[in-house]
């Protein structure tokens, strides 16, 4: 690649990303429903027809958002996941999850806003968080093999393990439940618990 490409291939990525994250922005503050893109376009501070060389509708801009957004989370949360025992990595990321969670980032804000729409969990969106989350699919199975969890599908384990950590993290971002760290380390070895073959001794 040549100087001009490489200088041309940033200013499409920095463009692409300053749409997004003012689409971002204007759902967390507002909600999705009167997105436009010509709102999208006044935030990103680029012209309207800019928008529509790189998404073709809103949809598509959704959609890639969710998929920024994911790539976001797994960075965050998944950085260090193949570091100590299996049981010290489970709590990482439970602990980091919930972390992110709690954050009133335009990032949560306005994810919540489009990540039940239809048109956002498709194969390929369910594809990409397999792909994005593969390392903590591993942790489960791993765990199994090892006869310490229960032998459940990971989407499964996920479900009882992993989103009790995001709907406090909600919880709490909401101002619904006060707590102090005493109570979501206790919280996040229920949840190491909840998956465990009864009398399996834990670290």
């Amino acid at each position: 690649m040549n100087e001009r490409s490489f200088i041309l291939d940033s200013i499409m990525h920095n463009k692409h990303d300053l749409i997004l994250r003012a689409a971002e922005k204007i759902i967390a503050a507002g909600g999705i429903q009167g997105l436009s893109m010509q709102q999208v376009a006044n935030e990103a501070g680029v012209a309207a027809g800019t928008i529509y060389r790189y998404f073709k509708d809103k949809n598509e801009l959704i959609l890639e958002l969710r998929r920024d957004v994911l790539a976001q989370v797994a960075s965050a949360i998944l950085a260090d996941h193949d570091k100590g025992t299996l049981e010290q990595r489970f709590k990482r990321i439970w602990m980091k999850m919930h972390d992110y969670g709690k954050q009133r980032s335009p990032a949560n804000l306005s994810y919540e806003q489009y990540a039940h729409l239809p048109e956002s969990n498709t194969d390929e969106i369910r594809q990409l968080e397999m792909g994005l989350f593969a390392p903590l699919q591993q942790l489960f199975e791993e765990g199994i093999k090892q006869g310490l969890i229960q032998p459940l599908n990971p989407r499964f384990l996920y479900a009882i393990a992993m989103e009790p950590s995001m709907a406090l993290a909600r919880s709490i971002r909401r101002g619904l439940i006060e707590y102090d760290e005493k109570d979501i380390t206790l919280a996040c070895d229920i949840c190491w618990r909840a998956i465990l073959i009864p009398n399996t001794p834990t670290n």
